[in-house]
């Protein structure tokens, strides 16, 4: 099971701290630039995201999902019967009785009018706009100075645990040296007096280690308590240092995560993906009116 370091659960180390000079806290350093593309591309992500839902109601318009208003014609009616009657003097009256709210009406119809007429533009408009910003965040996107920091940071610790590797090592080499000539000095052949070849249990002072340990469980001289305890710091993570380290560079700005980088469709004819959250029901049947029947034979 792969272990997400940035779980509350990851466990607790118990060797040494780095400290002074040595902590990864200290090798930071200057991520300015990083933290400027990052806090960009989320700006994009934001506009696409408004981009998208503007696209999505633009289609359930255009699909014949969703309807504009329909406006209040019932002064724009009393006008045009008086319009029709020919009657100048209740007109002139009407007018200037209802000016205001005739507007407020012809405002209405133009808009739901404009509305339903637009949509088709609308939505290549904003699929152009959502494929122009999903290169420009590509375009903007510098994945080798990302991973240009990253390395930055991660090296130190990593010359730092090659050298306590090899320190390690150098007294593995000698535990098994040592073991191996103490066993030689007891291979004692053992032999009854009337011939017969007699077995006795050999010695063991270092076991076999188990896929994932670091140390066999069994060392002549060390508890298992103790070797536990090494083998479970061995697969662990640190994690007052990564909960450091992740606040560190979060108040830097590196922290690149739930930003998501579009790319444009390029020579794709398909329509931008703007799955609509509340889609229309599909009806039973076919158009019929009338529902389906299903027949199972058993």
């Amino acid at each position: 099971m792969k272990v997400n370091p940035f779980s509350k659960k990851a466990a607790v180390s118990a060797t040494p701290k780095p400290t002074g000079d040595t902590s990864p806290l200290n090798e930071i350093g200057d991520v300015s630039a990083v933290a400027a593309m990052f806090d960009r591309l989320r700006q994009q992500n934001a506009q696409y995201d408004q981009a998208i839902a503007a696209l999505i109601a633009a289609n359930r318009i255009t699909n014949g999902w969703d309807k504009p208003a329909e406006p209040d014609m019932t002064l724009t009616i009393q006008r045009e019967v008086l319009v029709a009657l020919g009657d100048t003097e209740a007109l002139a009256k009407f007018n200037q009785e209802h000016q205001q709210q005739l507007a407020q009406e012809q405002s209405e119809r133009v808009k739901a009018t404009q509305q339903v007429l637009e949509a088709p533009t609308r939505v290549k408009a904003l699929e152009q706009y959502v494929n122009d910003l999903a290169g420009q965040m590509v375009e903007g996107y510098d994945q080798t100075m990302v991973e240009h920091d990253a390395e930055r940071m991660f090296v130190p610790s990593a010359l730092r645990m090659l050298a306590a590797a090899k320190t390690f090592v150098q007294a593995w080499r000698e535990m098994r040296t040592v073991e191996a000539v103490l066993l030689s000095r007891i291979q004692l052949l053992h032999y009854s007096v009337t011939g017969e070849f007699r077995t006795r249990p050999a010695l063991e002072l270092i076991g076999t280690a188990r896929n994932g340990e670091l140390l066999p469980t069994m060392i002549e001289g060390l508890t298992l308590n103790e070797i536990n305890a090494i083998n479970r710091d061995f697969t662990a993570f640190d994690s007052e240092l990564l909960q450091a380290l992740d606040n560190a560079l979060d108040s830097a700005g590196f922290d690149g995560r739930g930003i998501h980088i579009y790319h444009p469709r390029g020579n794709d004819e398909r329509s931008i993906y703007a799955p609509d959250p509340n889609p229309p029901k599909k009806p039973l049947g076919h158009g019929t009116g009338m529902a389906t029947v299903v027949r199972v034979d058993v």
